[in-house]
């Protein structure tokens, strides 16, 4: 497994500024259903790190993150 989380950037560049989103709107169609948690840890921490110049984290619901592509 990549050290990278398994988001496509394409579908991340399609967002629009100012709207939230979730790991899951972003993840690649082909990556196994049974690792999404654990990428999105993945995928969380790579913006807490700043990887993603153009993404924060907005709101945690306590079962979900939201983002938002600034």
């Amino acid at each position: 497994m990549s050290n990278r989380s398994h988001i496509c950037l394409n579908k991340l560049d399609k967002v629009p500024a100012g709207k939230p989103f979730e790991y899951k709107d972003i993840v690649q169609d082909d990556f196994a259903l049974e690792n999404h948690t654990e990428d999105g840890k993945r995928f969380k921490a790579e913006v807490e790190q700043g990887m993603y110049s153009n993404v924060k984290i907005e709101k945690d619901t306590g079962s979900h993150l939201l983002y938002r592509k600034l």
